[in-house]
Parts: C-alpha cells; structure tokens; sequence
C-alpha cells in the first residue's frame, strides 16, 4: 500500500506527519482518516476536510466537536477497510 504523508501543525506550532488513510464522506461533508506516521500508534484521528478556497488542489483540516459524528465517520471507515481491523 502506498502512503500518501501529510504534515500539519499541532497546536503549539510543532509539525506533525500523519498518514491519510481515507477521505470519508459524511451527510454532505469530506473527513480525512489519519494515523501517526512518525510513531508506532494506532490512535486514529478524524478531522474535517474542507477544500481550501484560496487553493482549490489544497485542503484546510479542523477538529471536531460532535462524538457522534466522529464515531459515525469511524464506522464508515471500518466498514470501508475490513482489512485493516483483522487480526
């Protein structure tokens, strides 16, 4: 599987390299599936992805505040990557 490496900035200004595992679409709105790419973590992290109107070929990522939401985004994914979860 090829990696596709994003980098992004943490709240205190450091970078940080994730690894986009998948854009999901949820009710009318695009989520990126991130993993750590620089650390051996299974913690995935959701974000929500919105194209970036200054720079339609780039993408602005933010958090979300909805559980609900993120949880729903997560089962998609799952659901998505069955291969990811076996054992």
């Amino acid at each position: 599987m090829q990696q596709n490496i994003i980098t992004l900035t943490d709240e205190s200004g450091a970078p940080v390299r994730f690894e986009l595992l998948d854009v999901i679409e949820y009710r009318g709105e695009d989520y990126a599936v991130l993993l750590p790419a620089d650390e051996d973590a299974e913690m995935f992290t959701i974000l929500l992805a919105a194209q970036d109107p200054a720079d339609p070929e780039d993408y602005l990522f933010s958090g979300i505040d909805d559980q609900k939401t993120i949880d729903a985004v997560f089962e998609k994914f799952r659901k998505r990557h069955p291969e990811i979860f076996e054992e």
